[in-house]
């Protein structure tokens, strides 16, 4: 099944939105269009989108790089954040569960952007220093709310979006994983620390479309909606 993220669209604090706009296109040289208060960027054939409300909502992704591009990957954005560290001081995530790996950083709204490679996924056999346009798609977007095993049976019933990894029996501590490997939807409740900081996680709304098979339908979570489309 080729489900995917095709959409992603968050809150972020209106002051955030002109730095938000250089850091992913004058710095990280992705497309951005911007249309008031709302500012959208191109990730592989995926839309990130922010739009700007009160306060300061922050959120937690990952942008999907090529299986064999991980190396480039990290130098390229390392050129324009500081990566975020283990307590050990190191900034490579190993997930040998998954055969992944990861790098972290902030971007200027304070979200927390995550950079991961599943290996033998996406893989192109470029070669040289790590272009925007290689960018894969978007590979995780976390959804905080309270309920995360009734949330993950919703899913799965309503749209077809099944519970791959992780857990959802506590609230406290429960992270579930929903879609498929590298294209993510992460269920966390609230006050769960978020890789690799331990900033508590918020409810901040979003909106999340995912496209592939046939099924389609939208469902209302509390931390946001969640939509399904064919293609």
């Amino acid at each position: 099944m080729d489900l995917r993220i095709a959409r992603v669209e968050l809150g972020a604090a209106r002051t955030a939105l002109e730095p938000l706009a250089r850091f992913y296109g004058n710095g990280l040289g992705l497309r951005c269009t911007r249309d008031g208060e709302r500012l959208s960027v191109a990730v592989g054939d995926a839309e990130l989108a922010f739009r700007g409300r009160d306060g300061a909502p922050f959120h937690h992704f990952a942008l999907l790089v090529p299986g064999d591009r991980f190396d480039a990957a990290v130098a390229w954005l390392a050129g324009h954040a500081a990566l975020l560290a283990r307590a050990d001081g190191g900034t490579r995530f190993d997930f040998g569960f998954w055969d992944a790996r990861a790098v972290y950083a902030h971007d200027p709204a304070g979200n927390i952007v995550e950079l991961i490679a599943h290996r033998g996924e996406a893989d192109t056999g470029a070669t040289g220093p790590f272009r925007p346009a290689e960018l894969a798609g978007i590979s995780e977007i976390g959804i905080v709310g309270p309920g995360l095993a009734e949330a993950a049976a919703a899913l799965d019933r309503e749209l077809g979006l099944a519970l791959w990894s992780g857990g959802v029996a506590d609230d406290a501590s429960g992270l579930g994983f929903v879609g498929r490997k590298a294209h993510t939807l992460i269920l966390a409740g609230p006050g769960r620390g978020w890789l690799p900081t331990g900033r508590p996680a918020e409810i901040h709304p979003l909106a999340v479309t995912f496209a592939g098979g046939t099924e389609a339908g939208e469902l209302a979570l509390p931390g946001g909606r969640v939509s399904r489309v064919p293609g």
